[in-house]
């Protein structure tokens, strides 16, 4: 979290930085650390829906009998879960959604702390 909230920015005038700015809101759109903390906070997703998985909360999809099963699939900011269309996995996908906005809000938080 110190990588992100201690950022600052300099601009090149004339070839030489000046001055510093601190952003007031974390990283900016096309940092290089970004696909780096997408990685980390999907990978704790994935953990809740795995673990939804070995208690056979959620079922997932086979493609084939012997195929393993595809539960989710996560890409730039795009997430697609797979399920048996029953209200026990729905509340079960929400549970581990509430779960997951849960542990957001508390980094914002932190994030915004003084």
């Amino acid at each position: 979290m110190c990588l992100v909230s201690t950022v600052s920015n300099s601009f090149l005038i004339n070839g030489a930085p000046k001055g510093f700015i601190r952003p007031t809101r974390g990283i900016y759109q096309g940092d290089p650390l970004l696909p780096y903390l997408f990685l980390l906070c999907a990978e704790g997703l994935t953990c809740m829906i795995r673990e939804a998985e070995l208690r056979r909360s959620l079922t997932g999809i086979k493609i084939s009998r012997d195929s393993p099963s595809i539960s989710h699939i996560l890409f730039a900011d795009d997430t697609i879960i797979f399920c048996k269309a029953s209200s026990v996995e729905r509340a079960e996908i929400m549970r581990i959604l509430r779960k997951y906005e849960e542990f957001q809000d508390r980094r914002l938080m932190w994030e915004n702390a003084p």
